[in-house]
């Protein structure tokens, strides 16, 4: 299945002391992952660099610091890389997490390419092909979330161009921004920084039809850094069939009212507007398919429930995924699984509160079984909610009813 033969791997250093040697760690580990599935370095088609930082002058010098320790392990090239501040699970300065693509097909082809200061992978198959972008930020170059999210945006923007896309071919996007919670005040009134976000999104989407649904996406915080973007796109095809999918016990969050929505919009909208991303995308090929899930969280229609409660918030979240990817509401999709769904490639966990995340991984452990995972301390896009799970999750397709693509 070519779609599952891809690999999401956390990796937790085992040793080392200081930010170098705990990097330095994993990417020992990682060249021995590489070396048990018969692969080289140039199977990493993205990766994610987890730190802990003390705020925006602390975390830029930590990724000026370990920026060379990643490069100098690839030599030749680098994946799309993106160093995150969200502090990783036991105290640990950082820990990583890699895509790997595993295929002995010959006609499956991995570029590693650069444009301009971008890094980014593309996966040629025979009739489509699959891009990988990461690390898109305008560093410290330009101050506020608009700026940042713009910036983000227009890198964005340039690699899909370059690939001859546009942000509707993107299936998958995770959205990293600094004090995600966090207002300021003007003359326009309260902006709330994720909403400040969402209206900037909204505003490069407008110009696209969506086809087949938004992208399956992760909107989180992270303590400095900006904001930071990182995305899979996929090409047209006669072959794949993209289907977004939709959670009976969830409102789209496309669809949330003014009611959940914080602040005054950004300039030159007449509203704020609303996040722009499905609770799950289907990319199905021949008879097999991979289900992106969005960052979910404990909100049944659009309201937070079990409040203050991380046990109670992670076992709804976890029940909002077992309802959305069920093979009931899969069908409702028009989308005919052969076998129950699975199993599950990896899991990402973002829990608020460093001290909940050993509950947080005892329930996910018991539901989803030991699979690659991360476990990173994050706030949410809401005060109110403690955890927020996303991952990916195998089905093997009988068929898929009136689907275009």
């Amino acid at each position: 299945m070519i779609e599952c033969k891809k690999h999401f791997i956390g990796i937790d250093p085992k040793t080392g002391l200081t930010f170098q040697e705990q990097l330095n760690d994993c990417l020992t580990k990682l060249k021995e992952i590489l070396r048990s599935f018969g692969l080289d370095v140039k199977n990493v088609i993205k990766q994610t660099v987890f730190i802990k930082s003390e705020g925006n002058i602390d975390y830029y010098d930590k990724k000026n610091e370990l920026s060379p320790v990643v490069k100098d392990f690839y030599k030749s090239f680098l994946p799309p890389t993106s160093f995150i501040g969200q502090p990783p699970e036991n105290g640990k300065n950082v820990s990583l997490e890699v895509t790997l693509l595993d295929d002995p097909l010959d006609e499956i082809e991995i570029n590693h390419k650069i444009l301009g200061n971008i890094y980014y992978s593309v996966v040629d198959y025979p009739d489509f092909k699959e891009v990988y972008g990461g690390g898109l930020t305008v560093g410290e170059k330009n101050k506020g979330t608009s700026n940042q999210a713009k910036g983000a945006f227009e890198l964005m923007k340039q690699v899909l161009e370059k690939e001859h896309m546009t942000f509707s071919d993107v299936v998958r996007q995770w959205n990293f921004i600094e004090d995600i919670l966090g207002t300021t005040s003007d003359r326009d009134g309260l902006k709330q920084n994720y909403q400040l976000f969402n209206d900037i999104r909204s505003i490069y989407y407008r110009a696209v039809n969506f086809d087949n649904g938004y992208p399956s996406a992760t909107g989180i915080g992270m303590n400095a850094g900006g904001v930071i973007i990182e995305f899979i796109s996929v090409s047209s095809s006669g072959e794949l069939r993209i289907v977004p999918i939709v959670n009976p016990n969830q409102v789209d969050a496309h669809r949330y009212t003014q009611d959940v929505l914080i602040g005054h919009p950004a300039m030159g909208l007449p509203a704020i507007t609303s996040p722009k991303f499905e609770r799950a995308k289907l990319l199905s090929y021949k008879d097999s398919g991979l289900i992106f899930i969005s960052g979910t969280a404990a909100v049944v229609g659009q309201a937070t429930v079990a409040e203050n409660d991380v046990r109670a918030q992670t076992i709804a979240t976890i029940n909002n995924i077992s309802r959305l990817i069920s093979k009931e509401n899969l069908r409702n999709h028009g989308i005919v699984l052969s076998s129950e769904p699975g199993p599950f490639s990896y899991l990402r966990a973002y829990v608020k509160y460093e001290k909940d995340i050993p509950e947080v991984k005892k329930i996910c452990r018991k539901y989803f079984g030991d699979i690659p995972s991360q476990y990173v301390v994050s706030d949410i896009c809401r005060e109110n909610l403690l955890v927020e799970l996303e991952g990916s999750v195998c089905v093997s397709i009988e068929k898929i009813h009136n689907q275009k693509r």
